[in-house]
């Protein structure tokens, strides 16, 4: 059962595309005055209640236009109404690769398009509890979480960074973002990042392979 679940980085890039819609990959902006970029997320999940996050990380950039390479960990705890655990997923991001600063996606959540979100793939290991734990995925439909019976098994990790916190109320492939039809805006709740393993869940248009993880604001940022 646990080998079905682990599937390959490029397998995970084209089931990704499909649900959040790549719209575009542009060339990558490596910062200019610093070579390397610690993060942190810790705190209340973003879309489910009850649970609280914690994700942690490293991005080094390369030299000559090299890509970055990225390493990461991230802790998920959801609690019932008693505040009792009731499900736990534990990741890490051994080989990770920062792909772009510059991606954007409509975000089902906030009802925005997020832009200049840092998007980050590759390969890693996940634990969850061993139950049958079912939720709203995305507040769009339901799906039972990852299960790995208690046990680290390979899997691809997507990860999001949004140091800005920006976004357009429009899609950004057809109104340019800061133009008076398209203006950027701030996410109230701040930056944020998102940690997620690929994973094959039933949903009601059939089974899926979707980000399934943490997303919790920015509680440390700095790039040294």
């Amino acid at each position: 059962m646990i080998v079905k679940k682990k599937s390959k980085v490029t397998k995970a890039l084209i089931a990704a595309s499909f649900f959040i819609t790549i719209i575009a990959i542009v060339p990558l902006v490596l910062a200019a005055e610093s070579n390397r970029v610690l993060f942190m997320a810790k705190g209340d999940d973003l879309d489910f209640p009850d649970t609280t996050n914690f994700i942690i990380g490293k991005i080094e950039f390369g030299e000559g236009g090299e890509l970055s390479s990225v390493q990461a960990v991230f802790h998920q705890k959801i609690y019932d109404d008693s505040g009792e655990k009731v499900y736990e997923m534990k990741g890490m991001l051994k080989d990770g690769l920062l792909l772009t600063t510059e991606h954007y996606f409509p975000c089902p959540i906030f009802d925005v398009w997020f832009i200049n979100v840092w998007w980050v793939m590759g390969e890693g290991m996940v634990k969850t509890t061993d139950t049958e734990f079912s939720v709203i995925f995305r507040t769009l439909f339901p799906i039972t979480l990852p299960n790995t019976e208690g046990k680290y098994v390979l899997a691809p990790i997507l990860m999001f960074i949004s140091p800005t916190a920006e976004y357009c109320l429009k899609d950004p492939g057809e109104y340019t973002p800061g133009t008076p039809e398209n203006p950027i805006d701030i996410l109230e709740q701040g930056p944020w990042a998102l940690a997620a393993v690929i994973w094959e869940v039933d949903t009601p248009m059939g089974p899926m392979e979707l980000p399934i993880g943490p997303i919790s604001c920015l509680t440390k940022y700095m790039e040294i």
